[in-house]
């Protein structure tokens, strides 16, 4: 019952902190048997909150065992059933000998028990949460158990689901997450538990999750990457409606393997088609910095710029403003004390990248159950129940309005300047129009020949 509520709570708070939390191949996690999902590690424990909520099936986490240094933290791990597991690194810190190998004995028992009993267990492979642009080496863990489970609890091979989480920004309110669940991997032909079997396992789980991540040499060539990638998406998108106005993020994902491929590949490639990739950067720099002068969002190009289509759009979101603005006002009001100090304890008390959104998310938790506690009680006292229940069945829906409509009127705003600037500037249309559609061409064109 307890995870049930925690996982109510935690579906609410990301999807109050991600503007957009896009899922696929979901259909991959078995509906029901043992599973172990294997994911990427690059947002501490966001990552758990975003796997948990996505599926409908109960996740049983993995987390380091120093969460049970805290006494608040410890009775929470114990009460949602979160199996604690020793890292090296941990236990190298609290101990001057050599570190047991078998410091883990009685959380593998409680895993396999667990997929035993046919349930979902959640490991990150990594071993700890990271910023580096690549995968870190996968600790034999994830691969150990599954075989374990095999040999020594008779169950038939365990699916090992990897899962990729991509992250627009991963410590800014209101940016996007992508989730892609890959094929499962499957210990066929590996029966026993020696460590040939447990590396073979690690090594294919490993490919398996690549394929479903981002994986660069370095900071500056994920940076380029990335960025390159963000203005292809754009520019081979089409119009969008405000309710989501950008190209999809997993679609900037599979951009960017396409462009990593490519990248690695120029070097073995004619000088010609080489100077003809350098050409386009260009390119697409000076584009994206013409679009930038000229406020318009790329796939904003190809909306109408007539009369009646401005004249609709206006009345439209004018509407959904007036009318929408007394129930965004109400969430607002009721919130902006608690998210103001749940992002400023995330600031302030952060010490790495992959610590703010954590610190949000959780403060923010407190921060807002605490206010609608201390709210519900003053209402309850001074006009009964019936009052108290009802403002606060009003608050979590108000509140996710109230970001909704912020967002869409950021957007209607942005699409309004970019019509104007195009009414105003015909030629500037056409001319980014053509310029557009060239870029296009050409990218199909330079991903033909470097395939």
């Amino acid at each position: 019952m307890l995870y049930k509520i925690l996982r109510v709570l935690a579906t609410i708070a990301v999807r109050w902190y991600y503007r957009r939390i896009e899922v696929e191949g979901l259909d991959r996690i078995p509906a029901s048997g043992p599973v172990i999902i294997a994911a990427n590690h690059w947002n501490a424990l966001v990552d758990a909150l975003l796997i948990a909520t996505a599926t409908s099936r109960h996740v049983r986490l993995t987390a380091k065992a120093t969460l049970l240094d805290n006494p608040v933290t410890r009775l929470l791990v114990f009460a949602v059933g979160v199996i604690p597991l020793r890292r090296v690194s941990d236990e190298q810190r609290t101990t001057d000998g050599p570190v047991s190998e078998s410091r883990n004995a009685q959380s593998f028992s409680a895993i396999l028990d667990a997929l035993a009993a046919g349930e979902v267990v959640l490991i990150f492979p990594e071993g700890k949460s990271h910023s580096e642009p690549e995968l870190a080496p996968l600790k034999t863990g994830c691969a150990r158990l599954a075989l374990m489970a095999h040999a020594e609890r008779g169950l038939a091979h365990v699916p090992i689901v990897p899962v990729g989480l991509t992250f627009e920004r991963k410590g800014r309110p209101r940016s996007r997450v992508a989730i892609q669940v890959g094929r499962p991997v499957i210990a066929d032909g590996l029966d026993d538990v020696s460590p040939e079997s447990v590396q073979a396992l690690t090594t294919q789980v490993d490919d398996a999750l690549r394929r479903v991540t981002l994986n660069f040499a370095s900071h500056d060539d994920a940076e380029q990457v990335l960025e390159v990638s963000a203005l292809l998406n754009q520019l081979l998108d089409r119009v969008r409606p405000l309710e989501a106005p950008d190209a999809p993020l997993s679609d900037a994902v599979r951009i960017a393997r396409r462009l990593e491929v490519a990248r690695q590949a120029l070097p073995s490639t004619p000088n010609e088609t080489a100077s003809q990739a350098d050409a386009f950067l260009a390119r697409l720099d000076a584009f994206r910095s013409r679009t930038r002068t000229a406020a318009i969002p790329i796939n904003d190009l190809w909306m109408s710029v007539s009369v009646a289509a401005g004249a609709w759009f206006a009345l439209r979101e004018c509407v959904i403003a007036i009318l929408g603005f007394p129930v965004a006002l109400w969430g607002r009001i009721n919130h902006w004390i608690p998210i103001t100090l749940a992002r400023w304890v995330g600031r302030a008390s952060s010490t790495n990248p992959d610590e703010p959104a954590m610190h949000t998310l959780v403060s923010g938790l407190v921060f807002v159950l605490a206010f609608y506690l201390l709210a519900a009680l003053f209402i309850g006292h001074h006009h009964g129940a019936i009052w108290a229940v009802a403002y606060l069945a009003s608050l979590p829906p108000s509140a996710s309005f109230d970001f909704w409509l912020s967002d869409r009127i950021r957007r209607a705003i942005r699409r309004a300047r970019a019509y104007l600037s195009m009414r105003r500037d015909p030629t500037l249309r056409a001319s980014l129009r053509a310029e557009a559609s060239d870029l296009r061409a050409e990218a199909r064109r330079l991903d033909a020949a470097l395939r």
